[in-house]
């Protein structure tokens, strides 16, 4: 069913790939009709009417992802993201729930090192030293006890995670039905880094900026705001 289900979310983004936004409302309609119980009747009504809305936010935002990421990224998005995190994940925590009477988390954060590259004021990552590590087979361990429990979304903080991305880009290949963010400085994302995310295409960034150029060198460091500015020109030129 999960290779059924992987083919057809993959054929769906082929055909949307050319004029999503018009094919967008027989998507809708496919989907109320797949859902027979009609559980998910109101998020599809919701999403329905922020993307019939051209001149709002959501349906800018959504044109403007089909125009600019990959259609790996977007296949891996909606697989592991919507589908298995949110949907198929939700179920199984459900269960799980009940069977050990707690409550199942639907995202699990972890820091892969305490490291970092920069010394932000205010960061407590400069203060703590560079020594404390997750090993690569304690953090697999973490996402095997969590898929099992229903959850398949991670998020990586730290210290700066990319000072261990060698690791976190092979966690995303074993986990390649999980689905994965970290927050970065941005600094250490160059155009090998911007491949391996292309080709695992779960893995997703968050950048931290203070806003301005001055406000941000200011905490992070004279040049910083720029190598952001410029890790994120390379990702978009990736299709990222």
């Amino acid at each position: 069913m999960k290779k059924f289900r992987k083919t057809t979310v993959d054929l769906l983004l082929r055909y949307l790939s050319n004029n999503p936004m018009e094919k967008l409302p027989a998507i809708f309609t496919v989907a109320e009709q797949l859902d027979r119980d009609q559980i998910h009747a109101g998020q599809i009504k919701e999403l329905r009417a922020l993307l019939s809305d051209r001149q709002g936010m959501w349906y800018r935002f959504t044109e403007n992802l089909f125009k600019e990421v990959n259609l790996h990224s977007l296949q891996k998005f909606v697989e592991c993201f919507l589908l298995n995190a949110s949907l198929d994940g939700a179920a199984i925590a459900r269960e799980a729930e009940e069977k050990y009477d707690c409550n199942i988390p639907w995202a699990i954060l972890m820091d892969p090192t305490s490291a970092c590259n920069l010394s932000c004021i205010g960061c407590w990552a400069a203060q703590y030293g560079d020594k404390n590590n997750l090993s690569f087979e304690t953090m697999d361990s973490i996402i095997c006890q969590g898929k099992e429990l229903g959850t398949h979304f991670y998020i990586f903080s730290g210290g700066e995670p990319l000072v261990r991305k060698k690791d976190v880009i092979r966690i995303c290949k074993k986990h390649n039905d999980c689905y994965f963010l970290s927050f970065t400085n941005g600094t250490l994302v160059d155009d090998a880094f911007c491949k391996e995310l292309v080709d695992v295409g779960n893995f997703a960034l968050a950048f931290s900026i203070e806003g301005d150029e001055a406000s941000t060198d200011m905490r992070r460091g004279q040049g910083t705001y720029r190598k952001v500015i410029e890790a994120m020109e390379r990702m978009r030129e990736h299709k990222l």
